[in-house]
């Protein structure tokens, strides 16, 4: 098995550090489920959030350090970055239908080095996670599954001539928000899932053992994450639950909406009640308004309140109120800030990718900016001025803070502007309510 070294375990804890900053609220459940540390475990979940799906398992696994089976790719931006990555305990997967390697030879001979790689790790009593559906959803639900994971853990077993146990571990992920710092999330444990059982079938069946066992390992997903597999309503769906009819969803049916595990069981309960068929009518209708909604750059808080000229010039006011001491805050703060934002910007493949935005902003901060910006100046300044070395330290997270608190009012603001001065804001409004009322909500 393997316990983490001194300098990872401090990379460990300032990467933990970040994400208790980036997430205020984080859920953890049923960590008591994981197998001890020493035995051999394959865990496995949705892929929702690129970088900050694997950070956050690292983060709840504490100290025990697991190797995690990432896109191929990223190995390749610079050598001495890959090996940063190999340091941390990633193995490279080329991934033929994504990166465009249209099944090459050194693409599968590269994969199968890394899988019998970690393989062995696992037979050594190690932790493995991966994410089975290869690439990242940009929507609630959990796409298709590789069965290379399966492949792992059983090759696993087979180095251990099939007299020790491997788990295999279900999770799942729920973030309140994809994109954007300040925001809550959950992650689910489910219940392992022992191989031994299915050794002797394997033997003589392997294709036909990983399909039955990964029907088990799916279904536990599904049930530990919010799965919206309506797409064709996704929009009007995903917007119902995240607005304020989900909010009063929540306390009808006796769940806490300020509690993000609580309002993921509440959401469940109402995308369950949506697929009734015979709401798809009054579903196709909020699917038009909402995405109308959208393309206005307003959100369903607005159009639920319907503020007016007033409400306007008060969020005005204190955006002019507040500007110096944003202001003041950005001057220091701006590469953190911006910084991220310009790189999400840049194209992957011909397309700027949606997921990868918490991506930058996290992992941006972990390696670049606040090393750089925050941690730096902070040592240089304890041989000059301890007190200001002192008031910087803690300074610095409070005005990355009010930057980013400044930014989430201005855009608030901006969507009440829109409502009050856009001519069809009211016609929206009733056609969004019609519509809810034909839900029965």
């Amino acid at each position: 098995m393997s316990k983490r070294n001194f300098s990872s375990r401090m990379f460990s804890n300032w990467v933990t550090m970040i994400t208790c900053f980036y997430h205020p609220h984080r859920y953890y459940l049923g960590m008591e489920n994981i197998p001890s540390d020493g035995h051999s475990v394959v865990m496995v979940g949705n892929h929702q959030n690129c970088m900050n799906d694997p950070v956050n398992v690292e983060v709840a696994l504490k100290d025990r350090k697991p190797y995690c089976l990432v896109r191929g790719d990223i190995f390749r931006v610079n050598k001495y970055f890959g090996k940063f990555l190999y340091w941390l305990g990633l193995l490279p997967v080329n991934r033929l239908n994504f990166e465009g390697l249209n099944g090459s030879a050194n693409a599968k001979e590269s994969n199968k080095a890394t899988f019998s790689e970690a393989s062995q790790w696992l037979a050594e009593g190690n932790t493995l996670i991966l994410f089975p559906e290869g690439g990242h959803q940009n929507k609630r639900y959990l796409g298709y599954f590789s069965l290379g994971y399966l492949l792992l853990a059983f090759q696993a077993a087979e180095k251990m001539n099939f007299e020790k146990e491997v788990y295999v571990m279900p999770f799942g992920h729920h973030y309140a928000n994809y994109h954007h710092p300040l925001y809550d999330f959950v992650l689910r444990m489910g219940t392992p899932i022992p191989l031994s059982p299915y050794y002797e079938q394997y033997k003589v069946k392997p294709r036909t053992t990983m399909r039955e066992v990964n029907l088990l390992v799916e279904a536990q997903i599904r049930e530990l994450m919010l799965n919206v597999t309506d797409l064709e309503h996704y929009t009007a769906i995903d917007e119902l639950r995240q607005g304020p009819e989900g909010r009063k969803y929540a306390l009808k049916h006796g769940f806490n909406p300020d509690n993000l595990y609580e309002k993921l069981l509440a959401d469940k309960q109402l995308v369950v009640e949506l697929s009734d068929p015979a709401k798809k009518p009054a579903l196709d209708k909020l699917q038009v308004v909402e995405t109308e909604i959208k393309e206005k750059g307003m959100r369903d808080w607005v159009l639920d309140k319907e503020p007016g000229v007033m409400n306007l010039i008060i969020k005005c006011l204190l955006l002019l109120v507040l500007f110096p001491l944003f202001a003041a805050s950005l001057a220091i703060t701006w590469p953190a800030v911006f910084i991220p934002h310009v790189m999400y910007h840049k194209k992957i493949n011909g397309a700027v990718d949606e997921m990868f935005r918490s991506t930058w902003n996290l992992g941006f901060a972990a390696l670049a900016t606040l090393p750089l910006l925050w941690v730096l100046p902070t040592i240089i300044m304890l041989f000059i001025k301890p007190l200001w070395a002192l008031c910087f330290f803690f300074g610095y997270p409070i005005m990355t803070y009010i930057v980013l608190r400044y930014c989430r009012l201005f855009g608030k603001t901006c969507g009440v502007w829109r409502f009050v001065t856009g001519k069809e804001s009211k016609r929206i409004v009733k056609e969004r309510r019609e519509a809810i009322e034909e839900l029965g909500l």
